[in-house]
């Protein structure tokens, strides 16, 4: 699994924002910025619904002004179209999401978790990776429930 001090990979994704969806390449839109990614599981998904976002939405422009980060990437495994549905039901917010519909990001980093008993097959972990310059500089995870990545913990420890 990628650990703090290491470079995140040098993959193209696609972005999804008021702006429609592009190509977003990490190392072009990352290089010299703090950066905060939230992985989630899925789109639409109960507790990533509910719950694990919403805060983040709420409180985007708080975190970034307190914790000087220059962009919120939320990021799932779903395909763009999708991610930019779940984007507008959520309201308005200065998050960007990322797609991960080709795993790429899941596997280069081993950040995956089996949710076959969900019928979701392999999906990211629940994670939030806190970036400077392209470097890890934390990673919260959680197995089960919303202790360490939850907006509050996030708040609390970087």
């Amino acid at each position: 699994m990628i650990r703090v001090g290491e470079i995140i990979p040098n993959l193209t994704l696609r972005s999804i924002s008021f702006e429609g969806i592009k190509s977003f390449n990490f190392y072009e839109n990352f290089k010299s910025k703090k950066i905060l990614i939230i992985c989630l599981p899925g789109a639409f998904t109960s507790t990533c619904h509910f719950n694990h976002l919403p805060p983040f939405i709420n409180g985007a422009n708080k975190l970034m002004k307190t914790k000087k980060i220059n962009q919120i990437y939320c990021m799932t495994t779903n395909d763009p179209e999708i991610l930019d549905i779940w984007r507008k039901d959520l309201g308005d917010s200065s998050l960007i999401f990322l797609s991960d519909g080709n795993s790429e990001f899941c596997k280069s980093t081993k950040l995956f978790k089996e949710f076959k008993n969900s019928f979701m097959g392999t999906r990211l972990k629940r994670s939030v990776l806190f970036l400077d310059d392209l470097k890890i500089r934390n990673i919260f995870i959680d197995e089960s429930g919303l202790k360490n990545t939850s907006y509050e913990n996030i708040m609390d420890k970087i």
